[in-house]
């Protein structure tokens, strides 16, 4: 069986994922889609094709006709592709990220839909059958636990910014204001931040610049992101697998696999969001920075080893040993 996809090579979510699927030998083939604004690490995936545009050139039409299986994370990049591959006898697959779907599905149609969370199943529920949706969660492997005790140092990774500030890093920047406790907050960024906020207590840290992918994971006990609208979410997974108490929004479907008594409160929800005119709408939670400012203050000196152990645990039974019989299965069936 040759499973392909087309790729992101970049320090952001949807490269990081798709490289997962690499290394686990999940996916077999890939074309790299040069990204507009970030680096793309082409040694990630030695000897496979770098794309110069994403037109169904003879090259890439003869690449599809390769596969078994189309594998797309969150888009195919190039719509048509689904139709190829139809036409070829190759079976295609669309992990959607609900806030991220593209209009085009409605016409350009995966065979099947392989959703990262229950948000993404009830989304694509809207654009085909229940016969054609299926689930299994994305694996974390790799990520270095540490014991933590109490919740003293609060960690937020703000990355590239997110879609739409869907982070959350503004409202935690003035939380960050209204703290009483002495809490120690660092907020982690790739790049400056395009935020207005005013002067920071001396207990919040701002670290401008890239951290080495094994490093993200060490520092910290509580890892705090109160981002608004994801369905899956690699950073929330990953620190919870690295031992550190997750302090996100206490919304679905994040609120169905997290404890929920750290999980910051919703104050409401902005109805019919999106990030561009053709994709999918969604709600998006609306936080309160002096709820967060009180929740971190709630949460500061408590004793979390309990919950830092079942982060262990837990990580256990989402690593690709776990799972990824789980994915080579679902792709021998669906040929």
């Amino acid at each position: 069986m040759r499973v392909g996809s087309l790729v992101y090579a970049t320090d952001q979510g949807l490269g990081i994922l798709a490289k997962s699927f690499w290394d686990a030998g999940v996916i077999d083939t890939v074309c790299i889609v040069r990204h507009g604004k970030h680096i793309t690490h082409e040694d990630w995936f030695p000897g496979e094709t770098v794309l110069g545009n994403l037109n169904m050139t003879d090259e890439l039409v003869a690449w599809i006709k390769s596969l078994d299986v189309f594998l797309a994370f969150e888009t195919p990049f190039n719509w048509n592709i689904f139709d190829v591959c139809r036409e070829n006898k190759v079976r295609s697959v669309l992990m959607p990220m609900h806030e991220c779907l593209h209009s085009k599905v409605r016409v350009h149609k995966p065979d099947v839909w392989l959703c990262p969370s229950h948000l993404d199943i009830a989304v694509a529920m809207e654009y085909t059958t229940v016969n054609n949706v299926f689930y299994i969660p994305v694996p974390v492997d790799g990520i270095p636990f540490r014991q933590r005790e109490r919740a003293e140092v609060f960690v937020h990774n703000a990355g590239h910014g997110g879609l739409k500030g869907r982070n959350g890093t503004a409202e935690l920047l003035t939380a960050a204001e209204l703290l009483r406790s002495k809490a120690r907050l660092i907020v982690r960024s790739q790049e400056p931040l395009n935020i207005p906020y005013r002067m920071l207590p001396d207990s919040v840290e701002l670290r401008i610049g890239a951290v080495p992918y094994d490093q993200l994971w060490v520092e910290g006990d509580v890892f705090v992101f109160p981002e608004k609208f994801n369905g899956l979410s690699l950073p929330l997974q990953e620190a919870r697998a690295a031992g550190m108490l997750v302090m996100c929004g206490d919304r679905f479907p994040m609120n169905q696999w997290l404890p929920t008594a750290p999980l910051i409160p919703v104050k409401s929800y902005n109805h019919g969001q999106r990030i561009g005119p053709p994709y999918q709408a969604f709600y998006e939670a609306v936080f309160d920075p002096e709820v967060i400012a009180a929740h971190i203050d709630a949460w500061y000196g408590r004793d979390i080893s309990a919950y830092s152990l079942q982060g262990k645990q837990w990580a256990e039974t989402m690593s690709w040993k776990a799972l990824k019989p789980k994915y080579l299965e679902f792709l021998e069936a669906i040929q």
